[in-house]
């Protein structure tokens, strides 16, 4: 079985609206699971950025906000994909990944 590319997106769009809105629809509209995208922080600063979805997750599915940062403070224009699979829930990875064969 081989994950499925929900989504792949510039990192800076995960600030629009319509881009969360987009995650959460497709992810839906491809799987049958509600998706759900999530920024948690502590401390006052944010922490992670997460997609996930109802059912198993196995995945790292979080962008971890602050290795993702410019110098300047700005959201690196680095590749985002979201992968998902029944078996491993949803995958994030950043660059140029592709879909990954998952051993049931």
């Amino acid at each position: 079985m081989k994950e499925q590319l929900l989504i792949k997106f510039k990192l800076p769009m995960i600030q629009s609206l319509a881009v969360v809105n987009a995650i959460v629809t497709m992810g839906y509209k491809a799987t049958g699971n509600k998706f759900s995208v999530s920024f948690n922080g502590s401390k006052g600063y944010l922490n992670d950025i997460t997609i996930g979805c109802e059912g198993t997750q196995i995945a790292d599915n979080r962008i971890m906000y602050q290795e993702l940062l410019n110098k300047d403070g700005s959201l690196k224009s680095i590749n985002v994909n979201v992968f998902y699979s029944n078996e491993h829930g949803v995958r994030i990875s950043t660059g140029k990944d592709e879909p990954r064969v998952i051993n049931e």
